[in-house]
């Protein structure tokens, strides 16, 4: 499988994430208009099986798992009883039909990438992943199960040291939460950040805990950030933690209600501006998984997925949206582009400014002096460290 590029799909994995009324039928139209383009033809791809248990087990508490399956079949879907809002399975994440089999499946779907990359895979891309919200002992935020740190904790059997990057534009605070304490696994979170916002976490501030303080990285902006804003924002936070960290593999979250006209998001960023920051994140070099997220405007997210396919395929698609079933959707220009609000964007350049240099500045990346680079643990010093520091001065 060495440098293939890897796409994971299914009908079950279509029938599965329909469950959720948030995202509906957003997988199968996803699938479909990528298909539309032909860019399946050049992916190998993977019809992933459900995970196991002791999957679930690496992150979850036996006790949220557990009661996931005792709820796998329920006679009333609409009773809200104690035990189902211990465990987050309420309002945002209500019961499901046949949970159980849900979460296995969609933490199957990621899974099967991380597997994929184990097994010599330069990319795989699943964009029925990246639910960054649950915990490990209850759902969140439309997140029954958290892939990602699943994932990420199975891809460290291979790879030492993880870069996860999170560009949906909720702060992905269940990743987080998992590693603030480990300098194995850097978590670098871009997120809309206000009084009432979910989920309310991530300030450029918060930076890990312990032995992985400096590990953390949260880079928030105001409401309707442009990409002439967030673009060298993000550019210039990537390239500092890439020289710092030095990642053997990347998962990237791309959730898609960080693109404009999402009604739970709240940026003016078009796929273009995305596309641009991942241009950037190509450039590591390392092994590389892509996971979906957000995305509650399905025609704007499978837009901005389709081109985020064909940007890491390395193809030029046309602007005219092919014939597909879901073809009506995408009227009435047909198009793959996305148009921007017209709104003020509610950021400063000097506001992003002294966020980067709080970042790379005296609390935060200049602590990593020294980090294990190999997996025969050894130490090396970060020659590019004192640059950023000054930099940042």
């Amino acid at each position: 499988m060495l440098n293939q590029i890897v796409y994971i799909s299914s009908k079950s994995l279509q029938s599965e994430t329909a469950k959720l009324s948030s995202i509906s039928n957003r997988t199968k139209v996803v699938d479909e208009l990528i298909a539309s383009y032909g860019l399946l033809d050049k992916c190998h791809t993977v019809n992933p099986p459900k995970c196991s248990s002791s999957d679930l087990l690496i992150f979850h508490s036996s006790d949220y798992v557990d009661f996931l399956k005792r709820s796998n079949q329920v006679d009333d879907l609409n009773e809200v009883t104690e035990e189902l809002e211990e465990f987050g399975i309420a309002y945002d994440c209500p019961l499901i039909d046949r949970i159980y089999d849900f979460v296995t499946q969609v933490a199957g779907s990621s899974v099967a990438a991380v597997d994929a990359v184990l097994n010599g895979a330069k990319f795989a891309i699943n964009w029925s992943g990246g639910w960054h919200h649950a915990q490990r002992d209850k759902a969140s935020g439309f997140c029954y199960v958290n892939d990602i740190v699943i994932g990420i904790s199975k891809l460290r059997s291979k790879f030492q040291k993880v870069l996860y990057i999170d560009l949906d534009v909720h702060h992905g605070d269940g990743v987080e939460n998992a590693f603030c304490s480990s300098k194995y696994v850097m978590t670098v979170s871009t997120h809309l950040h206000e009084a009432g916002y979910f989920p309310g976490t991530g300030n450029v501030t918060d930076i890990g805990i312990g032995a992985g303080r400096g590990y953390t990285v949260n880079a928030p902006y105001d409401r309707d950030i442009s990409g002439e804003m967030f673009v060298p924002y993000f550019t210039e936070i990537a390239q500092a933690v890439y020289e710092t960290f030095r990642p053997n593999v990347c998962v990237i979250q791309c959730g898609g209600d960080v693109i404009s006209g999402d009604h739970l998001g709240g940026t003016n960023l078009l796929p273009e501006d995305c596309i641009s920051c991942v241009k950037k994140i190509l450039e590591f070099e390392v092994p590389f998984i892509f996971l979906g997220g957000g995305g509650y405007n399905i025609i704007n997210t499978a837009k901005y997925w389709t081109a985020l396919t064909a940007t890491i395929l390395n193809v030029e698609i046309s602007k005219d949206i092919p014939e597909n079933d879901f073809f009506l959707d995408f009227g009435p220009d047909y198009v793959i582009d996305v148009c921007k609000r017209n709104v003020k964007d509610k950021n400063s350049a000097q506001d992003l400014s002294q966020k980067v240099c709080i970042i790379k500045g005296k609390n935060q990346i200049r602590k990593l002096k020294m980090v294990e680079l190999s997996l025969n643990d050894s130490i090396f010093i970060l020659g590019n460290l004192e640059r950023y520091v000054r930099s940042a001065s």
